[in-house]
């Protein structure tokens, strides 16, 4: 049972990776050629409701359309300790455009210069972080 476990886990942290996709493009770039994660900005709208550009539909249920917006290893590099996705300011900036959520398929550990870039953005209101004209 424990080898059972073990094997599905290894093969969820794989499907987080990035991989080679064949029609899709990434939502920050756009670039098409590139390995794409899947799971780094998931989102749900409602069925026949216009989706945003770049947006992959994965499944549907209950009147909504559930997927995710790819990103390339360019814009989203693998993480030298697990190889997952590394989170990056302009990855969390499209996510906070599109309202979008992060997937589970994204790097844990801690980016130091992604975090020191994160807090200076925040002291001078950049990026995600501006004021929002109400």
């Amino acid at each position: 049972m424990s080898d059972l476990r073990e094997q599905l886990r290894k093969d969820l942290i794989e499907s987080y990776r990035h991989r080679a996709a064949g029609d899709a493009a990434c939502a920050l770039c756009g670039n098409t050629t590139r390995p794409l994660a899947f799971h780094m900005l998931e989102a749900s709208f409602s069925e026949g409701n216009q989706t945003p550009d770049g947006f992959v539909p994965m499944s549907a249920s209950r009147g909504r359309v559930s997927g995710s917006f790819p990103i390339c290893n360019v814009c989203s590099p693998p993480c030298k300790k697990c190889g997952l996705p590394v989170p990056t300011e302009k990855v969390l900036e499209l996510g906070y455009r599109l309202k979008a959520r992060s997937g589970n398929g994204v790097c844990q550990h801690i980016q130091f210069g992604l975090f020191l870039s994160a807090i200076l953005k925040r002291l001078f209101g950049i990026g995600r972080f501006g004021r929002r004209a109400s």
